[in-house]
């Protein structure tokens, strides 16, 4: 049985494809998967990002709260 790969990016054939992705894996081929490399970085970065601004306004909102037990903050 002969198996066929075609690009998720470009939809060319491709012998050996590059699976990208974390959840959901997609197979490109070794052009493409810089592209989706590149995606994936980006969105890596941006996660990053928000997640250090959520971080410093829950301190913010947690200094707003002195002497008293909130829930889900240790």
């Amino acid at each position: 049985m002969a198996t066929h790969f075609v690009c998720d990016g470009c939809g060319s054939p491709v012998e050996n494809p590059v699976k990208v992705g974390h959840i959901v894996k997609r197979e490109y081929c070794p052009d493409c998967a810089k592209t989706a490399d590149e995606y994936v970085d980006a969105e890596e970065a941006m996660r990053k990002k928000l997640h250090e601004q959520f971080i410093d306004r829950r301190a913010a909102l947690i200094a707003r709260y002195p002497n008293f037990r909130l829930p889900d903050c240790p």
